[in-house]
């Protein structure tokens, strides 16, 4: 449900809105789960919201870490741009968990949920500082090349 709206948010204002959301969500779902873990009688509600705050912020970082990553770029350039990106998301998410272990197996309940809030919190200044209204050239440059890609004839000899 997220991320297509993310997609679509970058499409009409750029990554500085779903990464501003992403980091909220996540910076507020640390801190909720932290609260329940402290909590003698936690309540199965708050950690719900928590799980949910948390979806909704990684549901919304995706699409505009794609964008900023292509932006600029020519357009022969940009999937190997997507590649990188999806590769360091994904290396970064295995080391994360591996943190987030290791926090946990020495015996800290509170640590990890600090850890997830500090993560949150980078996106959120990081996307205040440094994400635009619109990337140059990003989403709107995308959209522009397809219209004239598909307006072109198509040689019969180029195939």
């Amino acid at each position: 449900m997220c991320p297509p709206l993310s997609g679509r948010i970058v499409g009409s204002r750029g990554p500085r809105v779903p990464l501003l959301i992403a980091g909220a969500g996540i910076t507020a779902s640390g801190v909720l789960a932290m609260l329940v873990t402290r909590s003698i009688h936690p309540s199965y509600t708050l950690l719900a919201l928590a799980y949910t705050l948390f979806g909704l912020g990684f549901g919304f970082v995706n699409a505009p870490i794609t964008d900023t990553a292509v932006a600029g770029l020519p357009r022969d350039r940009a999937g190997v741009a997507a590649a990188v990106a999806a590769t360091s998301r994904q290396v970064g998410s295995a080391i994360g968990i591996a943190a987030i272990g290791a926090v946990v197996a020495a015996g800290s309940r509170a640590a990890p949920w600090w850890i997830i809030a500090g993560c949150g919190l980078a996106v959120l200044a990081l996307s205040a500082v440094t994400a635009g209204r619109r990337s140059p050239g990003g989403a709107g440059r995308g959209a522009t090349d397809v219209n004239s890609e598909q307006s072109k004839p198509v040689s019969r000899t180029a195939r």
